[in-house]
């Protein structure tokens, strides 16, 4: 799928505003006023302040009344007025190595893109798994969950989305001709959706499938000398991915997204012919595959790598952006530059999702700084009930609302001291609470700044905020009742 500078990350199209349009812009500010100013929220004037801010920039961001990009920009101006966080300290939000994490993968499709790499790959992708619409999501959001059980979330995603996007160009005009453009709409839907759902749904199946398993793991350890295995974590973090990818599969293709289609007529003669007519593989498709191949390993095998080279420095931004230095500087001798990928083609990457994951981790590290989600916190804590399924149920929740806008490892590693000191003070099994809490924290399923992955898939303007709300409401109620029955079974078991 083209990334384009000039698609819109909401995926709808520019349109004049009337008097009531200017509603949701004028919201932000009011209830930033309202939250900050009036004194309704009993808190000290500064946590209020943040508290305003953060209601101003999710009213913007939920309603979409300016273009995402330029939302994001609102903390870089309010947080040093305001006096909340300094200047310096926001702004280096947006050159975070997350953030540059994200323009290395981008940096790899563009390199796809050009040399048409991902439309093989994705052709014979097609051969494989068939063209019926539901094996075809099904196919990608398993094969996008697995690699997200060992990478971590963003960078599966960063991998999938180029290939999932050329299947879906691939199959537009036949899909349309059958069975309507309302057909091909539900069927990228509910692709796009799906990929970014199993990203995020992988990483619970491992240990190292995302750091916020890593926090549990450490906590633990420090704390009670409890040395949560690779293989003690699978035995419950498999089963629940399996069946929150299997939620997903049905909500967006049996619910939500469905298409009354099984496959497309002599599907299988069209994809081989397309093949066909793309020759042999060419040098340039070796060199970005082999590049990319390499860095995705590095990914996988990092820990592997930094205790082999002893090179405690490695991270996966460095390996990102290694290998996309190298794309500028290998060899092409076909291209007008002499190299295989040239920063003209940079005109093309979608530089406002930076903006986007900037913003979103300024306000994170602001709500963490200034103490107001450990407050929330406290409150849960203090609420006076010593029943331990209720505390979990305010726990759980209460984890899930912040996914909302709060970073994955940031909200676990201020939730779970809280679940501890909860589970010590009713005697329970530290786990019991705090599993439960570590996978909420990755349960971002409704809104695109919740976790990466979301605004990934924004960015091919074919789903929209509305689209994501609708699916990840039902998706993360079903999380909720499963994290509780877990919680539930595992305490049976101890």
């Amino acid at each position: 799928m083209e990334i384009t500078s000039s698609q819109k990350l909401s995926g709808t199209a520019e349109k004049s505003r009337d008097w009531f349009s200017y509603g949701p812009l004028l919201l932000g500010p009011l209830v930033f006023g309202g939250l900050a100013f009036s004194g309704l929220v009993p808190l000290e004037h500064r946590l209020q302040l943040v508290l305003g801010v953060a209601g101003w920039i999710m009213v913007w961001w939920i309603t979409e009344a300016v273009p995402m990009p330029v939302t994001a920009f609102l903390p870089l101006v309010l947080f040093p007025s305001l006096g909340i966080l300094d200047l310096n300290t926001t702004a280096a939000n947006y050159t975070n190595p997350t953030v540059l994490l994200f323009l290395s993968g981008f940096i790899f499709a563009l390199a796809m893109e050009q040399h048409r790499l991902h439309v093989r790959i994705a052709l014979h992708i097609v051969r494989r798994v068939g063209t019926a619409s539901h094996r075809l999501v099904l196919g990608f959001m398993t094969a996008t969950a697995f690699v997200s059980m060992w990478v971590n979330n963003t960078a599966a995603a960063l991998l999938m989305l180029p290939i999932a996007g050329s299947v879906m160009t691939l199959m537009e005009e036949d899909f349309s001709r059958l069975g309507g453009r309302q057909a091909y709409r539900n069927f990228s839907k509910s692709m796009l959706l799906g990929l970014a759902y199993a990203a995020s749904i992988g990483g619970i199946a491992t240990s190292i499938g995302t750091p916020t398993n890593a926090v549990l793991v450490g906590y633990l350890r420090e704390l009670y000398r409890i040395d949560l295995s690779f293989s003690g974590w699978f035995i419950v973090g498999f089963p629940l991915a399996v069946l929150m990818l299997t939620a997903a599969y049905f909500i967006l293709t049996k619910l939500l997204f469905r298409v009354r289609m099984e496959a497309i007529p002599d599907a299988s003669d069209i994809i081989a012919r397309k093949i066909e007519a793309l020759g042999p593989v060419t040098y340039q498709e070796y060199a970005v595959s082999v590049l990319f191949s390499l860095t995705a390993a590095g990914w996988i095998f990092r820990t592997v790598l930094a205790e082999w080279l002893g090179a405690g420095f490695l991270n996966d931004t460095i390996i990102g952006m290694s290998g996309a230095l190298l794309l500028f500087i290998l060899p092409d001798r076909k291209a007008r530059s002499g190299l295989l990928f040239d920063w003209t083609a940079m005109a093309k990457l979608p530089w406002g999702i930076l903006f986007i994951i900037g913003g979103g981790l300024a306000l994170a590290k602001t709500l963490e700084s200034s103490g107001l989600i450990k407050l929330i916190g406290e409150t849960v804590a203090a609420s006076g009930s010593h029943n331990p399924w209720y505390l979990l149920t305010a726990l759980t929740g209460v984890t899930l609302l912040l996914k909302l806008i709060i970073a994955n490892t940031a909200l676990a590693t201020v939730a779970l001291p809280m679940a501890f000191g909860i589970a010590d003070a009713l005697g329970l099994p530290p786990i019991v609470l705090a599993a439960p809490v570590t996978f909420a924290a990755s349960f971002a399923f409704v809104l695109p700044m919740s976790t990466p992955p979301n605004a990934i898939v924004l960015t091919t303007g074919q789903v929209t905020v509305r689209d994501m709300i609708r699916a990840g409401l039902p998706l993360t109620a079903v999380g909720f009742l499963l994290l509780i029955a877990a919680a539930k079974i595992y305490q049976s078991m101890v």
